[in-house]
């Protein structure tokens, strides 16, 4: 993208594709269609592009009124393609349950697939922020991770906060595994972030050069400064200021000669601009922080700046071709829908693993229990149906009464593939009883096992009503004749739930824009409206 002193000509970059039409259509699980937009280019010296027809670059639509075409369709062949990623942010299937959500790592590989099976050579780069929280499930979610994007042929992985807050030992043991089973690697690369206050303990590397599809290939990543401010420098996790670190791994990337030069910038975007600007080596600069859906590339200079979509919904291609002008890109931004990609086998595998790695440590017991917020305990439908007949009636017919089934079973449709999850903290915080399912955090007393807390199965009353078994005790006293006391009464006023206050906090917490993306309150109430004590 610039005449630099290493040896080629002024690149070309060209922006085409479902990322070229964010700017008059933002992308999202559900899109209307736009025109396709015209390819633009910028070549300083007058190169011509590869022959290419414009993309179409209607979105996706994931609700039945049409599917894009093939992805990358008309392209020739590059030399190499590469997939830029980062904050997926724990995603690892389709942004959340819904079938109509985008993205997922099995999508991803089924794209890297597609793009293999064209004779294409494909890596990929992510910029880090892989995870969401920072548990015992977390470490087994991005070990799982870190083995599929090896399984893509990643060839180096940024770190971001999320990575960090897992502790410099389970990084550096992911690190040394990944090299002890002689499996390709994602090898960790970052220029300001020092483990153990040492280089040489060999993780992370300050930069990578590769080689693939006769591509030389340059990258280094950064923590930006305003990420790196909520971490303490202890001697186990150091981070440098990030331009000072990059000062001077630059000169060692440059004497190296590559041909694209990547920094995975894993920072907001005004500092990851201001790198662009203070170090115009780079062809491209891949930042975090971008929006949900991503938007439009930036030139800074003659530096592409791309903001890659969250929750991996989509996934930057950048194709690399080699011409006589020198190096051209051409890049665009693939929405991973369910209409064009399949589940990838080898994904399943890794799900398998994941699963059973949840399940031999007992996470959905063993991780730390918190008092339900009206302190008491959960007493299971069953005896909430003693008095309330009526309301217990409408539930067992309803999908809640049967949410964990579920999880064990998948959808119409997946049944070759699908992993059981249900002794998945993740998933069990919505399909089961007695759990947070926006922070992910067992109540004590939920649901742990069928073997334990069968009683506490599927989506029951207490999740709405709040914890039931001081109520339904006291009550039981009042019925063998007892006084009516005060505490009878705040129970009972305590259990009741208002319609107005469950549409606006309660509803969502499960039925949230990732996991139900068309949930609408008006319609779905009425299958589960009931009134009174019985």
């Amino acid at each position: 993208m610039r005449e630099t002193t290493r040896r080629r000509a002024i690149p070309a970059v060209f922006f085409t594709g479902l990322a070229a039409a964010l700017a008059a259509v933002p992308l999202g699980c559900e899109n209307k269609p736009a025109p396709p937009p015209k390819a633009r280019t910028a070549d300083a010296q007058g190169a011509d592009a590869p022959d290419a027809d414009p993309v179409d670059a209607t979105p996706v639509s994931v609700t039945g009124a049409g599917v894009a075409p093939p992805p990358l369709d008309g392209w020739e062949t590059p030399a190499l393609a590469i997939l830029l990623s980062g904050e997926q942010h724990g995603y690892v299937e389709p942004c959340g349950c819904s079938e109509k959500q985008s993205g997922g790592l099995a999508r991803r590989d089924d794209l890297v697939k597609i793009l293999a099976d064209r004779g294409w050579p494909v890596v990929g780069l992510d910029t880090g922020g892989t995870l969401k929280r920072a548990r015992q499930q977390s470490k087994l979610k991005f070990d799982f991770t870190h083995k599929a994007l090896a399984d893509m042929d990643y060839k180096a992985l940024g770190l971001g906060p999320e990575e960090l807050r897992l502790g410099t030992d389970h990084l550096f043991v992911a690190h040394s595994n990944a090299a002890a089973d002689g499996r390709a690697d994602v090898p960790f690369v970052s220029a300001n972030v020092v483990f153990y206050g040492d280089r040489g303990v060999g993780a992370p590397q300050t930069h990578r050069v590769f080689e693939a599809g006769g591509v030389k290939v340059g990258v280094t990543g950064v923590l930006g400064d305003e990420y790196a401010a909520a971490f303490t420098n202890d001697g186990v996790l150091d981070i440098e200021p990030a331009a000072e670190a990059l000062a001077a791994v630059v000169p060692k990337l440059e004497a190296e000669a590559p041909d694209v030069t990547v920094l995975l910038a894993h920072a907001k975007p005004s500092e990851s601009k201001a790198l662009a600007e203070a170090f115009p080596q780079f062809d491209v600069v891949v930042t975090a922080d971008g929006p949900e859906d991503g938007n439009d590339p930036e030139m800074v200079g003659q530096t592409l700046l791309l903001r890659p979509s969250q929750k991996g919904k989509h996934v930057e291609v950048l194709a690399v071709y080699k011409t006589d002008a020198g190096v051209q890109l051409k890049r665009e931004q693939v929405d991973l829908d369910k209409d064009r990609f399949e589940t990838s086998a080898r994904m399943v595998d890794h799900m398998r693993e994941y699963q059973e790695a949840i399940a031999s440590m007992d996470l959905a017991s063993t991780e730390p229990a918190y008092p339900a917020p009206n302190g008491s305990q959960f007493a299971g439908a069953k005896t909430c149906g003693k008095c309330h007949t009526k309301a217990y009636g409408i539930w067992k017919n309803s999908k809640h009464a049967h949410a964990l089934e579920s999880l064990e079973v998948g959808r119409p449709g997946t049944e070759s593939w699908w992993v059981d999850r249900r002794q998945d903290p993740e998933c069990l915080s919505c399909h089961v009883t007695g759990w947070d399912p926006q922070d992910v955090v067992r109540f004590e007393g939920g649901f742990t096992s069928l073997a334990e807390t069968k009683h506490l199965a599927g989506n029951q009353c207490e999740n709405c009503h709040g914890a039931g078994q001081t109520h339904s005790q006291l009550e039981m006293d009042f019925e063998r004749g007892g006084d009516l006391t005060d505490a009878h009464v705040a129970a009972r006023k305590d259990m009741r739930l208002e319609k107005a206050w469950a549409e606006k906090n309660l509803c969502v917490k499960c039925h949230d824009g990732d996991n139900s993306p068309g949930f609408d309150f008006a319609t779905y109430w009425p299958k589960v409206e009931h009134k009174g004590r019985n």
